[in-house]
């Protein structure tokens, strides 16, 4: 069973408390001072070991520092490898986590809300119109609830109101206090327990040729040396997606159209802590046999700015991602359901004629639910890129003669919503529990948003154990892999929040059976 690989550790506030690390990301270290050096007695499948542990962890994001604090916690020495300087990669701007439930006890949004794995499991096979692994994200829901009260135990602390996630019937998902809650508190853990080397990107996956046994890793330190290290269990890969790879995007996915394509490429120039995403190691562990699978799902993000705007720092991640918003078209017109998996929403956005659109929110989302503070969004206003008006009539003059939206369109758009808000029935099908009219000053429209292609769904082939397989099905001893590097998870789609979730719960699983892997 699964739940035999959970062991939630001991809590390490007093520790982290003293640590003092940013959010932002965290410096990892440049020594291998925790591993034994193998001294060139030890032959690898070509050549000697520069040094040995335990356990290798390749990737420091949410699956990453799971596995290599779990393991550790089950006695393991272990290195972790980080290819960039900054460690943490995404999860160093997370917040988002969905679970079911958890020891905090916080209310639903909802008074006939009644959260619970089954539903979890549900909305998740729904979201990716059953092309998810069942078995595998029955396990990640299961154990959502469990993976919150680790995180909690490490020192992780959450907001005390669920925030409302989308595509989920109105269940809401667990809110970090920080961004970077989960890496902040467990990168020290790595450092002061295990070894974590930045700047040092995995090369090879070295197997022993005879038993196919993965034996250890070469990777290649600042750019220049080669190392290589002996895994005496195991490695786990959790190297997150692979959005940015220049010969595995062409060779599966199709081109995203002209305006989301350079929205993308602009936010990455950005240095935001969102790539660039490569798949080396999926390729490294295709060279000793892994089979991947899903390669040909991605799910893109609505809510980016344009890349024009971008370059102007307006909305570089969008004004708001509320599910009780109302987005329009370029003509004024609503195009989809603002509260469904925001995979669905993206696409609807591409299938508009010019891929962009703009949100329209009131007093009941902004200042609260809006990203921006109130003196950004201010900037903003100001600066022409988004409208506001006392009244609805005022935003809709303002926007079209900033933006070129029919007013007399919008006005239509706004009345008609607002009437469905009143009967509880919506012309797109939106959840009666996201139904908020636009009726309360002030208004805003925009800024103009479009997608940007976000998360490749695609990886390798893991079983429920996190155990890497090969073409032919079977487990290849010693290669364990979790988190985004890997496919089946989510299939076409997946809710925001449920990533960070199945990282954590599969990164736990894969340290612990790592830890238990006998050479």
């Amino acid at each position: 069973m699964i739940e035999q690989h959970m062991n939630t550790g001991m809590s390490r506030r007093s520790f982290l408390a003293a640590a003092g690390i940013g959010t932002a990301g965290i410096l990892g270290a440049g020594a291998l001072s925790a591993c034994s050096s193998s001294g060139g007695q030890d032959k690898g499948a070509s050549g000697t070991w520069d040094a040995e542990t335990d356990v290798v962890v390749v990737g420091s994001g949410a699956a990453g520092v799971a596995a290599a604090v779990t393991a550790i916690e089950a006695g393991a020495e272990v290195v972790m490898l980080e290819k960039a300087e900054m460690v943490g990669g995404t999860t160093s701007a997370t917040v988002q986590y969905c679970a079911y439930g958890s020891s905090l006890n916080i209310p639903q949004n909802f008074p006939d809300v009644e959260d619970s794995a089954d539903l979890m499991f549900e909305n998740a096979m729904a979201v990716s119109d059953g092309t998810a692994d069942p078995a595998l994200v029955r396990i990640w829901c299961d154990n959502s609830a469990n993976a919150i009260d680790w995180m909690v135990d490490h020192g992780c602390e959450f907001k005390e109101k669920l925030k409302l996630s989308e595509g989920r019937q109105g269940q809401g998902k667990y809110i970090a206090k920080a961004a970077g809650e989960l890496t902040t508190k467990l990168i020290p853990i790595v450092q002061e327990k295990g070894e974590l080397l930045n700047n040092s990107e995995l090369e090879e996956i070295i197997v022993d040729e005879d038993s196919g046994r993965v034996l250890g890793v070469a990777y290649q330190e600042n750019g220049k040396d080669s190392k290589r290290i002996k895994a005496r269990k195991a490695v786990i890969l959790c190297t997150g997606p692979w959005t940015n790879d220049e010969t595995m995007v062409p060779r599966h996915m199709n081109p995203l159209p002209e305006t989301p394509s350079a929205a993308g490429e602009t936010f990455a120039s950005l240095g935001m802590p969102y790539g660039p995403f490569t798949g080396e190691a999926i390729r490294a562990a295709q060279k000793v046999g892994a089979n991947v699978r899903h390669m040909e799902y991605l799910v893109s993000e609505p809510c980016y700015s344009t890349a024009e705007l971008m370059t102007q720092g307006v909305a570089v991640a969008g004004i708001t991602r509320t599910v009780n918003q109302v987005l329009v078209s370029s003509e004024g017109k609503r195009f989809t359901d603002e509260g469904k998996a925001r995979g669905a929403i993206a696409n609807d956005v591409l299938a508009l004629p010019d891929n962009v659109f703009y949100p329209i929110l009131d007093g009941h989302i902004v200042p609260d639910q809006a990203n921006p503070t109130p003196e950004i969004l201010d900037k903003w206003i100001a600066g022409g890129f988004v409208a506001k008006g006392d009244t609805v009539e005022e935003m809709a003059a303002q926007a079209e003669q900033l933006f070129g939206i029919p007013q007399a369109a919008l006005l239509d758009t706004v009345a008609q919503y607002n009437a469905g808000c009143a009967a509880g029935e919506d012309a797109f099908g939106k959840d009666p529990h996201f139904l908020s009219p636009i009726d309360q000053p002030p208004f805003y429209a925009g800024p103009i948003e479009t997608c940007i292609m976000l998360y490749t769904h695609g990886g390798l082939d893991a079983d429920e154990n996190a155990r890497v397989k090969d073409v032919d099905g079977n487990v290849i001893p010693g290669l364990y892999a979790a988190g985004m590097c890997t496919g089946g998870h989510f299939g076409t789609d997946t809710v925001s929040g449920d990533w960070q979730m199945d990282s954590v719960v599969f990164g736990r699983i894969a340290g612990q059976n790592a830890v238990e892997e006998t050479a």
